[in-house]
């Protein structure tokens, strides 16, 4: 049996292997698309909420050191005394951070975003 046809047109079945080709071609595509999109709402939500959490908690360290430095201000009865307390307690839990929990908190923080980038629903 001859494939070929006369008019040099290609038969029928290799017509619609291409236009089903293209279709699911087309299809992986919106795929890969729907996907990424999801994936980077899910981190952009995220990146959000840690950015408001992030904010308030600055808010809360920010009026709670004020408040221990007046605190500390009125048992020692001088401002740069009591405040000065604060600031040593900060430099004291920094390079605490710095020099043991850095890679503890860098690999916590990759490997955090490795999960939520790649968890499946």
């Amino acid at each position: 049996m001859n494939t070929t046809n006369t008019t040099g047109e290609e038969p029928d079945y290799l017509q619609d292997i291409k236009t089903k080709l293209r279709q699911y071609i087309n299809q992986r595509i919106l795929l890969v698309r729907l996907q990424a999109t999801e994936k980077f709402s899910k981190l952009a939500s995220t990146i959000v909420n840690a950015v408001i959490m992030v904010v308030v908690a600055l808010f809360v360290l920010i009026f709670g050191s004020i408040t221990l430095g007046y605190w500390l201000s009125s048992l020692t009865g001088s401002f740069t005394i009591g405040f000065g307390i604060v600031a040593l307690l900060y430099l004291v839990i920094f390079l605490f951070v710095i020099l043991f929990l850095r890679k503890i908190l860098q690999n916590f923080f990759i490997n955090t975003f490795i999960k939520l980038f790649h968890k499946k629903d």
